[in-house]
């Protein structure tokens, strides 16, 4: 629910995530990247959700580069 109430904090949230994951794929630690990059995810569904978007949205989006 905070997240959903405050814009900056979820953007924050985002920027925290990603500099997590690339610090731990630079320490080439694949058990926290993994778990970053759960969070990472998590945050970015958040704010895209936060903002009328949608994984099924992601989906099509990533679908039509495949081709």
């Amino acid at each position: 629910r905070r997240l959903f109430a405050d814009r900056n904090l979820r953007l924050k949230k985002i920027g925290e995530e990603a500099s997590e994951l690339v610090t731990a794929c630079a320490d080439g630690d694949a058990a926290r990247a993994t778990e970053e990059a759960a969070d990472l995810i998590y945050h970015a569904l958040v704010a895209l959700h936060a903002v009328g978007g949608s994984l099924d949205g992601v989906r099509a989006v990533l679908d039509g580069r495949s081709r």
